[in-house]
C-alpha cells in the first residue's frame, strides 16, 4: 500500500472487518513506543537533579503517555470494529494532536528552560550563603 492509498477516503474511514491490517499494527506499535518513551521520561523526571529538569521532563512524560495510551485505545476500538473511533482517521488525528503538542512543548522548552535553570541556580547560590535560621 502506498501513501496515496493510505490517505484515501476508503482507507481512512472504512474498517476492514476481515483482518487487522499491517498499517493498523504499525499504528499500535507507535502507541507502544510512545508509552515506553513516557516511562523513560517519568524515570528521568523522578531522578532529575533539579526541579526545573523535573518540570520539563514531566511535561514530556504527559505528552507521550497521553498520546501513546490514546493510540492504544484507538487500536482496541479498531480491533473491536467500533464504527468511527476505530477508523484510521481518528488514529491520524491523535498523532496530529500529539505532533502539535510536541512542537509547542519543544518551543516552550527552548524558550524557558535555560532562563528557569539560571534562576534556580541563582536561588541556590543565594540560599547557600544566607544565614541558617533555626
Amino acid at each position: 500500500m502506498n501513501i496515496k492509498e493510505l490517505f484515501s477516503a476508503q482507507s481512512l474511514f472504512e474498517i476492514n472487518r476481515v483482518m487487522i491490517e499491517p498499517q493498523d499494527k504499525a499504528l499500535m506499535f507507535v502507541g507502544l513506543v510512545l508509552v515506553v518513551l513516557a516511562v523513560v521520561f517519568k524515570l528521568a523526571a523522578v531522578y532529575a537533579p533539579t526541579p526545573v529538569d523535573k518540570k520539563y521532563r514531566g511535561k514530556f512524560f504527559s505528552l507521550f503517555a497521553w498520546i501513546g495510551v490514546s493510540e492504544l485505545v484507538w487500536f482496541l476500538a479498531r480491533s473491536q470494529y467500533v464504527r468511527f473511533f476505530g477508523t484510521r482517521f481518528v488514529a491520524f488525528l491523535i498523532l496530529l494532536i500529539g505532533l502539535i503538542w510536541l512542537v509547542m512543548l519543544v518551543m516552550k522548552t527552548l524558550k524557558g528552560y535555560s532562563a528557569e535553570k539560571r534562576e534556580w541556580e541563582k536561588q541556590e547560590v543565594k540560599l547557600k550563603y544566607l544565614p541558617k535560621q533555626a
